[in-house]
């Protein structure tokens, strides 16, 4: 069966305060949505619509399976990048082809309005040391008002997700059953898995350093863990009169990127490109 997945749809934040980490990301110069809630799995979120994309800052308000996923996970290693979201056109088809449970219906209440979705858990095995879900939007209209994608940082989207793996080769027949095949391809011990929409780098720790330099080993998490997210950026002025607008710190790398230190983002280290 043919892989019906687009893509990486979303990155999913974990966060313990979900109002405060909404007041972190919009002095990082994001504009977000208005607060949805799951009913369904005991979860509240705010989103960063990009185009083709976005941010989700996830917290536990309730009971569910999912709202439990989320405290272990601020537990074990808290906040930070928790999950993967991939689009498809089909979930059930997808669900099926990889031989796991069908989705479920999914929904999130917005400005008095309803988003539709078909979602669902996939088991760990299908990409070792990152929780993974699927997403079939059945209502895409409804996610992205006027001025929702307009960011006074300038941010249009999702480049790369970078995670800290033990071992990436041997991850990489696990990510062409998801994705499909030759979509992981390795230089040395660097797996780039290319997800027909964004990228996925799975390095060791030792090198974390060659993809983010400004990185520091000490204060990441353990392997597995999702460490980086690289974001696309129109305009490297309006980021940095965003952040010192705000009063936080950055740094620019050799390229040009304009790097946030996990400690202001939420527990992930962003990099903003232009």
């Amino acid at each position: 069966m043919t892989s019906r997945i687009t893509g990486l749809d979303h990155v999913i934040i974990a966060v313990r305060d979900l109002d405060k980490a909404a007041a972190t990301f919009r002095a990082l110069g994001f504009t977000l949505a208005t607060k949805g809630e799951h009913a369904e799995w005991g979860t509240a979120n705010y989103c960063i619509m990009f185009g083709d994309d976005y941010l989700e800052l996830l917290a536990a308000v309730g009971e569910g399976g999912p709202a439990d996923r989320v405290r272990t996970f601020l537990d074990d290693k808290g906040e930070g990048l928790m999950g993967l979201v991939w689009g498809t056109e089909d979930a059930a088809a997808d669900s099926a082809r990889l031989g796991v449970e069908p989705p479920g219906d999914l929904s999130r209440s917005i400005e008095g309005d309803v988003a539709r979705f078909k979602a669902g858990i996939l088991p760990p095995e299908t990409t070792p040391g990152i929780a993974s879900f699927l997403c079939q939007h059945l209502t895409p209209e409804k996610l992205r008002r006027p001025g929702w994608t307009e960011h006074a940082n300038s941010a249009t989207g999702m480049l790369s997700v970078t995670a800290l793996m033990a071992e990436p080769l041997e991850l990489m027949p696990a990510w062409d059953r998801l994705i499909g095949p030759a979509a992981a391809t390795a230089t040395d011990e660097l797996v780039t898995v290319h997800t027909r929409h964004g990228m996925i780098f799975l390095c060791m720790p030792d090198d974390i350093g060659q993809l983010h330099p400004e990185a520091d080993e000490e204060d990441l998490p353990p392997a597995p863990a999702m460490v980086a997210l690289t974001l696309r950026i129109t305009d490297r002025a309006a980021a940095v009169r965003a952040l010192q607008a705000a009063g936080i710190a950055y740094e620019r790398d050799r390229q040009g990127k304009v790097v946030i230190a996990p400690e202001d983002a939420c527990g992930v280290l962003i990099e903003l490109l232009e």
